[in-house]
């Protein structure tokens, strides 16, 4: 009888592991938002909120503290908005598309694209091509509705914590 019950407490522990592993693929999706330049628009829009706040808020003894906090939280600040952006896709994608999506943003097409579009040469744009008229590119592109409104309402959120948090720190 206890060896029935231990192997059914393993099974059932094996089958939730690799359950947890074929869900949580948020390694995959960080990789991916890190490689398509979205983590580097946040990253911007941090060092612009920041001198926005300078001008408003120059930095004295009085607000010294608060700034000394904003510089140094950047970081944390991108960890926040990629936890919030990280399950957006994980509930819109599977994880062998999250992997293609990389292997495509890895490629010197996806490097080149990030980088600076305008300068793609024409295999680069029709490797950009194919990947849009693969049936993930098409997903990709059926999906950017439903993307748009998480990611904004995800976006909004983040920028307005960091901006009200920014205030009470310099405000002191």
């Amino acid at each position: 009888m206890k060896t029935i019950k231990l192997s059914l407490i393993l099974f059932l522990f094996i089958s939730m592991d690799v359950s947890a592993q074929e869900t949580d693929f948020s390694f995959e999706v960080s990789t991916y938002l890190e490689s398509n330049g979205t983590l580097n628009q946040y990253e911007y829009a941090y060092d612009e909120l920041l001198k926005m706040l300078s001008t408003q808020y120059p930095k004295s003894e009085r607000t010294s503290r608060g700034w000394e906090y904003l510089e140094n939280n950047k970081e944390k600040a991108i960890s926040d908005i990629l936890k919030e952006l990280v399950p957006i896709y994980q509930q819109n994608f599977e994880r062998s598309e999250i992997k293609k999506m990389n292997t495509f943003y890895n490629s010197p097409a996806g490097l080149q694209l990030t980088a600076d579009r305008s300068k793609m040469t024409s295999a680069q744009k029709e490797e950009l091509n194919a990947f849009y008229n693969s049936d993930l590119g098409k997903k990709i592109i059926e999906k950017q509705p439903v993307l748009t409104k998480a990611i904004s309402a995800a976006s909004e959120s983040w920028s307005r914590d960091l901006y009200e948090t920014a205030l009470s720190l310099l405000k002191e």
